[in-house]
C-alpha cells in the first residue's frame, strides 16, 4: 500500500486533488487507517489516476468519468465515450473554423474606407409575373434551400419550363432569428398545375424598386442592407413592401463563396408620398 504523499508523487496529482477525488466518490483510497486517518492507495490505482487525468485533458467531466469507473472501467463504454467526444471536438473545430473565416472577412471589410461604396443602387420598375409559389415558415434563413428543392422538384416532375426571374420573398416585417416567413417563386412559361403546398399566382408588379447586387458569401449580406439603409436615408426613400432576392450564383454553381452573386430588390417610395400613420408591429 502507498501513503497518499507517495501516491501523489508517483501519479503527479496533488494531495489536495486526490482528496477531492475522494470527496466526490471518484477515487476513494484503497484503505484508511482508522486510528490515524491516513489514506493509503494501491499500486493498481495508479493506472486509474492516469486514465482520469487523460480523460480530463480531453474534456470529459467528472460525472462522465465516474459513470465509467462505476462500470469497473468497461472498455466498451469507454470506447463509446471517446467516440462521442471525438464527434463533439470535430463539431467544435468546424464551428471555430467558421468563426475564424468570419473574423478574417470582418478584418478585410474593416480595412476598407467605406463599405457602402462597394454597391451601386439603381431604381427600376418590375412587371408582374405568373409564378409557382411556395410559402412556409422555416426555422431560419439558412434553411431556405429546402423550399427551393421542393418547388424545383415539383416543376421538374410536372415538366414545367422555368424562366427568369426566380424570387425569394421575405414577408416578416422585421428581421427574425427563427421561424421566418419565406416565399420562393418560379416564373414559368405556359400552364402549370398546383398542389396543396404550391400555388399558381400572379406576383404583383412593383412601380419602383431599389436594386443592388451583392458579390460574396450570403453571411456578408448585411453589408448590402447597410448600403441600402444609407442610400434610403440620404435620398428620402422608404420601404413599401417585402424584400425580394434573386440568387444568380450560389453553392449550386460556384465553389468559392466569394463568387456568389445575389440581386436584392426593395420596393420603395419617397417618404413624403408614404402614409406616416402608426407603424405596424
Amino acid at each position: 500500500m502507498l501513503k497518499i504523499g507517495d501516491f501523489s508523487r508517483l501519479t503527479r496529482v496533488s494531495i489536495r486533488m486526490l482528496r477531492y477525488y475522494d470527496e466526490i466518490g471518484l477515487l476513494p483510497p484503497a484503505a484508511i487507517d482508522q486510528s490515524s486517518g491516513y489514506r493509503y492507495y494501491s499500486a493498481d490505482q495508479i493506472e486509474t489516476v492516469h486514465r482520469i487525468k487523460s480523460l480530463r485533458d480531453i474534456g470529459f467531466g467528472f460525472p462522465e468519468i465516474a459513470e465509467w469507473l462505476k462500470e469497473s472501467g468497461n472498455t466498451r463504454r469507454l470506447l463509446d465515450l471517446l467516440d462521442m467526444r471525438k464527434q463533439e471536438i470535430a463539431e467544435t473545430i468546424e464551428q471555430e473554423n467558421e468563426k475564424l473565416l468570419r473574423v478574417g472577412r470582418m478584418l478585410e471589410h474593416l480595412t476598407r474606407e467605406d463599405s457602402t461604396m462597394d454597391y451601386t443602387i439603381a431604381l427600376k420598375s418590375v412587371p408582374a409575373y405568373r409564378v409557382l409559389s411556395l410559402r412556409d415558415i422555416i426555422p431560419a434563413y439558412n434553411a431556405e434551400g429546402v423550399l427551393w428543392e421542393e418547388i424545383s422538384r415539383f416543376a421538374q416532375v410536372n415538366g414545367i419550363k422555368m424562366l427568369q426571374p426566380c424570387y425569394a420573398i421575405y414577408h416578416d416585417q422585421g428581421y427574425k432569428e427563427q421561424d421566418v416567413d419565406v416565399e420562393v417563386t418560379l416564373h414559368f412559361e405556359g400552364e402549370a398545375p398546383a398542389s396543396d403546398r404550391i400555388r399558381v399566382k400572379e406576383l404583383e408588379a412593383e412601380p419602383q424598386m431599389a436594386v443592388l447586387f451583392h458579390s460574396g458569401p450570403f453571411e456578408e449580406m448585411s453589408k448590402a442592407y447597410h448600403a441600402l439603409g444609407v442610400w434610403m436615408s440620404g435620398t428620402g426613400y422608404g420601404m413599401t413592401g417585402a424584400i425580394r432576392a434573386i440568387y444568380h450564383k450560389g453553392p449550386w454553381s460556384e465553389k468559392n463563396p466569394a463568387d456568389y452573386l445575389t440581386e436584392i430588390q426593395v420596393p420603395v417610395a419617397k417618404v413624403e408620398s408614404m402614409s406616416l400613420g402608426p407603424e405596424a408591429g
